[in-house]
C-alpha cells in the first residue's frame, strides 16, 4: 500500500484507512479503541510505545513499573489487533507507513510472557499488515523457532532487542526472569530466521556493568547479535532499597545521581562513562554500537538517520538532504508558518512556529522526524 509523503495527504490517507478498519469493528470495539491511550498520546524518542499487557510477573529489581502504578501480575492488553491499528490511525501525531512513526513494544510489560505472547504476535502481524511501520520489541523471554518464523514472516526487518545486563547477579536482579543462556539462544534462533538480533544492555548498573560487559558483548556476538543498544538506569527510592537488599552496592549509584529521587520519582543515573566503554568495546569486536534504541529500529529496516551518520552508522537507505529551506517550504505548503529554523547540531533542527500551531506540535515533530530522519525541537512565538 503506497503511503503519501505530503502531510495533508497523509492525514487524508489515515482517515480513509481508519474508515476501512472501522468497518471491520463493532461500534463497541471502535469506542473502546478511541478511549484507549494509544489513540491520543504522543510518541517517545524511541517511537510509539505499544503495550501488549498490563503489569509484569518478572519483578526485576531495577524495574520502575511498580512506581508507575502497574502490578506484579499481568493480563493481556484488552484491544485486539485491528482495534490497536484503529487507535493508532486516530492518534493525531501518528504517521503510518514504512517511513512513519517507529513502533516500540515492551516498555511497561514483558511482551513474551505466556499471558502476553499471543497478543504481542497479533499486534506485530496487524501493524505489519495494515500499517507497515518499523517495529521493535525488547524481551528477556526465550522465543521458539515457531515464534521467530511468525515474527519474521510479518516483518522481516523487525528489530529484536534481547535484554542481558548481568550474568553474575542475574538471580538477584532478575529473580523470575529466564537465565541469560536462554536469551543468548534466542539470539541464535532469531538470526537463523534472517533477523538481526541486538543486545539490549539496559539498564547499565554502576558497579555491575563494568565487571561483565566485555564477556556479555562477546557472547552476544557469538550467538548472532549484530549490535548493542546501551541505556541508562533510572531509580526511585523503592528501587534503591531493593537493589541494596539484593546485594548491590548502591553507594556507587547514589554518588552518580544529580539528586535523591522523591517518592515514585524516576531519576536517571549518570552512566555516560560506562556507556562509552560498552559502545567502544562493541565497535572493537565488530558489533554496531547504537546509543539509542530508535537507531537500531531504523537500521534493521534499512534506514539511516542523520544522527547515525554522525556516528558512522549507515544502512541501505540514506536520508534526504539536510535543508532548512526545504523543511520550511514543506511545512508552509502544509499550512504551517515557520518563524525561524536553525540547526542545534548536524542532526537536530530547531523550529520556531506560530503559536496558533501549538496543538499540532506532535504531528509536526513526527512528520519532520520521519520524513527527514532528523531529531527535532519545536518552539512557539
Amino acid at each position: 500500500m503506497q503511503i503519501p509523503t505530503m502531510l495533508r495527504e497523509i492525514i487524508e490517507f489515515k482517515e480513509k484507512l481508519a474508515e476501512i478498519i472501522g468497518e471491520t469493528l463493532t461500534k463497541e470495539e471502535k469506542e473502546e479503541a478511541l478511549r484507549d491511550h494509544h489513540a491520543r498520546r504522543p510518541s517517545r524518542p524511541c517511537g510509539m510505545t505499544i503495550h501488549t499487557g498490563i503489569g509484569c510477573t518478572l519483578r526485576c529489581t531495577y524495574c520502575y513499573i511498580e512506581d508507575m502504578g502497574f502490578p506484579w501480575r499481568v493480563k493481556p492488553y484488552p484491544l485486539n489487533g485491528r482495534q490497536l491499528v484503529y487507535a493508532l490511525l486516530k492518534n493525531p501525531s501518528f504517521i503510518p507507513g514504512r517511513n512513519g512513526t517507529l513502533i516500540a513494544i515492551g516498555s511497561v510489560t514483558e511482551p513474551f510472557l505466556p499471558e502476553t505472547r499471543g497478543k504481542t504476535i497479533e499486534y506485530i502481524e496487524n501493524i505489519a499488515e495494515y500499517l507497515g511501520n518499523p517495529i521493535q520489541f525488547s524481551t528477556k523471554m526465550p522465543l521458539t523457532r515457531s515464534d521467530a518464523e511468525r515474527i519474521a514472516r510479518a516483518d522481516p526487518g523487525i528489530s529484536p532487542l534481547i535484554t542481558i545486563i548481568t550474568i553474575e547477579h542475574h538471580r538477584n536482579l532478575e529473580p523470575y526472569a529466564p537465565p541469560p543462556e536462554l536469551r543468548f539462544k534466542t539470539m541464535t534462533i532469531l538470526a537463523d530466521q534472517g533477523l538481526k538480533p541486538i543486545l539490549f544492555y539496559r539498564p547499565i548498573i554502576p558497579g555491575v556493568a563494568e565487571k561483565e560487559y566485555q564477556y556479555i558483548l562477546e557472547e552476544a556476538k557469538q550467538h548472532g547479535a549484530v549490535g548493542v543498544v546501551a541505556g541508562t538506569l533510572r531509580v526511585t527510592p523503592r528501587i534503591l532499597e531493593k537493589l541494596r537488599k539484593n546485594g548491590i552496592l548502591v553507594e556507587e549509584i547514589i554518588k552518580r545521581l544529580p539528586r535523591r529521587p522523591r517518592p515514585r520519582e524516576q531519576v536517571p543515573v549518570y552512566t555516560r562513562d560506562i556507556k562509552e566503554k560498552i559502545l567502544g568495546y562493541a565497535r572493537k569486536i565488530g558489533l554496531i554500537a547504537f546509543p539509542e534504541a530508535c537507531m537500531a529500529n531504523l537500521y534493521t529496516h534499512g534506514y539511516t538517520c542523520w544522527k547515525m551518520i554522525s556516528l558512522g552508522i549507515t544502512s541501505k537507505s540514506m536520508p534526504p538532504e539536510k535543508s532548512l529551506e526545504r523543511i520550511r517550504k514543506d511545512l508552509l505548503l502544509n499550512g504551517f508558518e515557520i518563524l525561524n529554523a536553525k540547526w542545534d547540531n548536524n542532526y537536530r533542527v530547531r523550529l520556531t512556529l506560530s503559536r496558533r500551531h501549538r496543538r499540532d506540535k506532535g504531528l509536526i515533530e513526527e512528520y519532520v522526524k520521519c520524513k527527514y530522519k532528523l531529531c527535532i525541537r519545536t518552539l512557539y512565538k
